[in-house]
């Protein structure tokens, strides 16, 4: 049964969708909950407020009098005519009304309603008998109309509003009980909830992190396998994962290209081993032992024996740092010297158009560098600046410690280039491509050695002279991948030529990628 495939990312996103979503849905949930009771209770709490005013413990803070004692002192003054009609309590009753009716709307509880509808009626009849007073002319009628009507719905009105306010206190006080227990079942449904949820996230991430670790083991077995030549063994790695599939892929597909690789590799080496044959040919040139050696000859000759004593030395220096013993990476303290030879054998070939001067810092002479960085520059210098130069010419080699890095940099105030043939030449190290075999090869084993970020750069100016700079840096290091896969390959296929290595090496990084 083929296995459904889905990216990590999508994996990862459904993993964490399918546990905050419920979380979501319980904690909306849990707020209309809280805000249908936190509602409730403040409308409560308004009305008691509201209704408090025309209670029987209410003083007006004017006149430290309640509701009825006030609206019953209006009537009394009418009544025994101190006030006219004006002075009936009409404004109070119709502020009165107007508060009940609100708390009509604010109100839930059936037995406050019916309070309320009471409380209407004898508000309204209130209002009846004060008018009905006015048309009584007796005092003594008066009174005892006063006495029967209008007290009378005065009290009942302040008796039927304490029990509005007793019912909604009663219905307070049972809103915050169940609040509260509300809030303590809320609590432990949140943490069961979150408990829940965290259960569900780490078991789901345990399997999404097994069925990322287990094929990534086997994908690493089966690189170990091809570190060790076993390329026919490698299988096929089962996984539920687009990027792991397409690593698997790629590893499959390096092992295969290696292993081509390696069989042309076997069937070249000979022409390999004839390439560095010629690399050591092109740093020693034919005709520039030839020149040295007549130049020596007629040193001799001229009886300035200790000016041919000092050539063969250099020229000895010279070759000594060539071959370093089968080493590649050398001190710079020798890859000065055998610039410095290389230096003072042509100065005496070119004594009349040629100077130079080497300053690099005592501090930076047991750098480790690749062999052949700076005598090929040198060499470029002289060649393709000084001599095609009217007039005398001259080499500047500096050194310069920048930190963790160091840069080297081969000055001459040459013939220079012209800005097509510095494209040119800055194009070639860019992509590669052989600009001269000196710079070609400085610029590929520095780029391979170091990594990106470092390497030639050139800059020139027609008619002025060139420069050329060689950023590296102190710790001769190749990139992480680089290093383990370039080790690997060194563990493996010892005895195969550097070059060789090299190439193996970039195969396997284009690969991975």
């Amino acid at each position: 049964m083929k296995q459904k495939q889905e990216k990590l990312e999508t994996k990862m996103k459904w993993m964490l969708l399918s546990t905050m979503i419920p979380m979501t849905i319980l904690i909306i949930v849990l707020l209309v909950f809280f805000w249908h009771y936190t509602n409730e209770y403040n409308q409560l709490s308004n009305n008691l407020a509201v209704s408090s005013e025309y209670n029987a413990n209410y003083r007006n803070s004017n006149n430290d009098m309640s509701f009825k004692d006030e609206v019953d002192m209006d009537i009394y003054y009418v009544t025994i005519g101190r006030k006219g009609k004006d002075g009936l309590p009409t404004e109070q009753v119709d502020k009165a009304i107007s508060t009940v009716e609100s708390l009509k709307k604010t109100t839930s509880k059936k037995e406050s309603l019916r309070s309320l509808k009471y409380l209407t009626n004898y508000l309204e009849n209130l209002k009846k008998r004060m008018n009905q007073l006015l048309e009584i002319k007796n005092y003594q009628e008066r009174q005892e109309f006063v006495a029967n009507n209008t007290e009378i719905l005065t009290t009942l009105f302040e008796k039927e509003m304490q029990n509005y306010i007793y019912q909604e206190a009663t219905e307070l006080v049972q809103i915050e009980s169940q609040l509260a227990g509300n809030v303590r079942l809320t609590i432990i449904t949140m943490c069961a909830a979150i408990l829940v949820a965290t259960a569900i996230l780490l078991r789901r991430s345990f399997r999404l992190t097994y069925s990322i670790t287990k094929p990534i083991s086997e994908i690493l077995h089966n690189i170990k396998k091809v570190g060790k030549g076993e390329y026919k063994t490698i299988n096929a790695v089962s996984a539920d994962s687009v990027e792991i599939q397409e690593l698997d892929a790629g590893t499959r597909k390096m092992a295969g290209r290696i292993e081509g690789l390696l069989e042309n590799v076997r069937k070249e080496q000979e022409v390999q081993h004839m390439t560095e044959l010629q690399l050591i040919q092109a740093q020693v040139n034919p005709h520039f032992l030839y020149n040295t050696l007549d130049t020596i000859v007629w040193l001799v000759e001229g009886g300035m024996q200790q000016d041919a004593v000092d050539m063969i030395t250099s020229l000895s220096v010279f070759f000594r740092t060539s071959l370093s013993k089968g080493k590649d990476i050398i001190p710079l303290s020798e890859e000065k010297r055998h610039t410095l030879s290389y230096l003072e054998i042509q100065q005496s070939r070119y004594r009349d158009i040629m100077e130079f001067e080497i300053n690099i810092p005592p501090e930076l002479d047991e750098v480790m560098v690749p062999k052949l960085t700076l005598q090929p520059l040198a060499e470029n210098a002289l060649y393709h600046g000084i001599k095609n130069k009217r007039g005398k010419g001259k080499i500047l080699i500096e050194g310069f410690n920048l930190g963790d890095d160091m840069m080297l940099r081969v000055t001459d105030n040459g013939q220079g280039m012209t800005p097509e043939r510095l494209y040119e030449v800055q194009e070639a190290i860019r992509t590669g491509e052989r600009a001269g075999f000196g710079l070609a090869a400085v610029s590929e084993r520095i780029a391979l050695y170091y990594g990106p970020g470092y390497g030639l750069k050139i800059s020139s100016t027609e008619g002025e002279g060139t420069v050329m700079e060689v950023y590296m840096a102190k710790k001769l290091t190749w990139i992480t991948i680089q290093e383990q896969f370039y080790g690997l390959l060194i563990e493996t296929y010892e005895g195969l030529p550097n070059n060789v290595m090299y190439e193996l090496c970039r195969l396997m990084l284009n690969c991975a990628k």
